[in-house]
């Protein structure tokens, strides 16, 4: 089977600026597609809080149609409290979902969800989103786990 990369997506301060007009939420979407269609075996999987104010099929469809079936579901909400929160749910959908050994990135603007260092984040800056330059570096750590990848 093709091996999967499973790519979680925070939405506030990745798709478009954390602090932005409501008209331009997801000004940021179209850098991600051109990334994710060069490659395929990469699903999302969205983290973002916006999974909490919508259905699974609402999130979908604001992706292109040619991207719909790659919006794979959202992570688990946490317990309130919990230290690494996004870290923490991102382990618990890989561990529902019998993914734990497969590779996988989180693009997400808030560090402190994470554990320092963590080698999956791929830190956007909240106050710009995704950047063509970040698009690059999320582009060059896809091929590289695809390298990697168990054949």
């Amino acid at each position: 089977s093709l091996e999967m990369i499973w790519l979680f997506l925070d939405f506030d301060g990745v798709l478009h600026p954390g602090l932005c007009d409501p008209a331009d939420y997801l000004c940021c979407l179209p850098l991600l597609e051109d990334v994710l269609r060069t490659h395929k075996s990469v699903q999302v999987v969205v983290s973002s809080s916006w999974r909490y104010s919508y259905a699974m099929e609402e999130l979908r469809q604001l992706f292109s149609p040619d991207l719909h079936p790659r919006v794979a579901g959202a992570t688990p909400p946490s317990q309130p409290g919990t230290s690494f929160a996004r870290f923490t749910e991102i382990r618990a959908w890989l561990s529902m979902n019998a993914r734990t050994n497969d590779q996988w990135l989180a693009l997400d603007d808030s560090a402190f969800e994470f554990p320092r260092d963590c080698p999956n984040l791929l830190h956007c800056n909240g106050k710009t989103g995704l950047t063509p330059a970040l698009a690059t570096d999320l582009d060059a750590r896809l091929k590289a786990l695809m390298d990697q990848s168990p054949i």
